[in-house]
């Protein structure tokens, strides 16, 4: 072979190898309890490439359900993880909620069992909620009262709509984020280092073939100091705690029909 032609074909080569979508491996799920499963992901993101670790928490929301937990439920203005949980017994995992203003009252609409606990706000942001044990995510302006609806939160921004991501205005901190994939589970997803919401997107819409949980629709809640994270589900236990605590939490229960059977 001509050597001017070799070395030209090793070049090439070379450079393939180079721009080459990195491999990724599929997110390892371990099943915490029935129908509840855990994953860790290390994401490198800004252009330092910084590791930051994201938890997932899955669920099969015929078997689990969400709960939300305010102040009158803690008998305390603000709380942590460990408060929410205490608060509605059985709880095996907590996180934030949606924003609240300067007075620690809870902005835009929050359902709890059925029952409206703060009002819906018609702005830009979006509503995730699950009716007939089914997720759904809507446009706050768009919402409407649906029959069944026993768990509702308003926050922002949308991160996924069927699909499709969002656009956003950069910012880099910690997050915290409800979805649902495309069988109709919900998956809770805190990260413990700071992160733009491109970021926190483009891993969510990731294929489970290639490292992510494949989410369809995504919604942003309360992030920053607010973010944190309790997990106690089997041979789970996680905590992503924060100097703060904020009025309201998010806790997942089994079902009143679903027997708890722990390891």
């Amino acid at each position: 072979m001509n050597p001017l032609r070799s070395t030209t074909l090793l070049w090439l080569l070379a450079l393939c190898a180079c721009t080459r979508a990195p491999v990724r491996e599929p997110l390892h799920w371990q099943t915490a309890l029935p129908g509840l499963e855990y994953a860790k992901a290390e994401l490198l993101v800004g252009e330092d490439q910084q590791p930051v670790a994201l938890h997932l928490l899955r669920l099969t929301p015929r078997q689990w359900q969400l709960r939300v937990v305010t102040p009158q439920k803690m008998g305390r203005q603000l709380g942590s993880p460990a408060d929410f949980r205490a608060a509605l017994p059985g709880a095996v995992a907590a996180i934030n909620g949606g924003f609240f203003d300067p007075a620690y009252k809870p902005l835009g609409l929050l359902v709890d069992n059925g029952e409206t606990l703060s009002p819906l706000r018609h702005v830009d942001h979006g509503v995730f909620g699950i009716a007939a044990q089914q997720p759904l995510l809507r446009h706050a302006r768009d919402w409407k009262p649906l029959p069944e609806l026993e768990f509702a939160v308003e926050c922002g921004p949308r991160l996924l709509v069927d699909g499709q991501p969002m656009t956003f205005k950069p910012g880099q901190a910690r997050r915290t984020a409800l979805g649902s994939d495309g069988t109709g589970r919900v998956v809770l997803v805190v990260s413990e280092g700071v992160l733009q919401l491109q970021e926190l997107t483009t891993f969510l819409q990731r294929s489970e073939r290639d490292g992510g949980p494949g989410l369809s629709n995504a919604l942003n809640l309360d992030g920053g100091p607010s973010t944190m994270l309790e997990i106690d589900a089997g041979l789970v236990h996680v905590s992503v705690p924060t100097p703060v605590q904020v009025p309201v939490g998010i806790v997942v229960l089994p079902r009143p029909d679903q027997a708890l059977q722990r390891p």
